[in-house]
């Protein structure tokens, strides 16, 4: 077993106390959910992702304690995905064909031509962004 992690549950987001070795696991959330709080050197998550972390620390063999405070909802869920990001993309399939590490490199390949800023397409340049999210929060083999 390793270390424990506590997470505290809060009206609109929940403070992860963690030891050092949790940090990957943390920083595999996607950039969006998660803040490092450096006043409290505590992580904060957006109240969604708890299930999804708690999940995927226990798997690499964390204890976690998770404690509410008084008015915070018991239950969280996920905002709703959007329509297109449900969809099984061109950039899906990539990732699936070329695996994590190789879909990594791809997407940085991707990124100057596809971008918005620099003449790409937008809707192309969300599919491969949630591609990338949706294959961080696999489970590696």
């Amino acid at each position: 077993m390793k270390g424990t992690v506590h997470i505290q549950v809060g009206r609109s987001d929940a403070k992860v106390h963690s030891p050092f070795e949790a940090k990957d696991i943390i920083k595999g959330l996607p950039h969006a959910w998660r803040a490092w709080d450096k006043a409290e050197k505590c992580w904060l998550i957006q109240l969604f992702a708890v299930d999804t972390l708690t999940e995927s620390l226990r798997r690499e063999g964390f204890t976690v304690r998770t404690t509410h405070d008084a008015g915070a909802r018991q239950q969280y869920s996920a905002p709703p995905p959007r329509a297109e990001r449900n969809a099984d993309t061109w950039a899906d399939s990539m990732y699936k064909a070329l695996g994590k590490d190789l879909g990594d490199k791809a997407y940085k390949a991707l990124v100057p031509v596809l971008h918005p800023d620099r003449g790409g397409d937008t809707a192309c340049m969300q599919q491969l962004n949630a591609a990338r999210d949706r294959a961080r929060l696999q489970p590696t083999r």
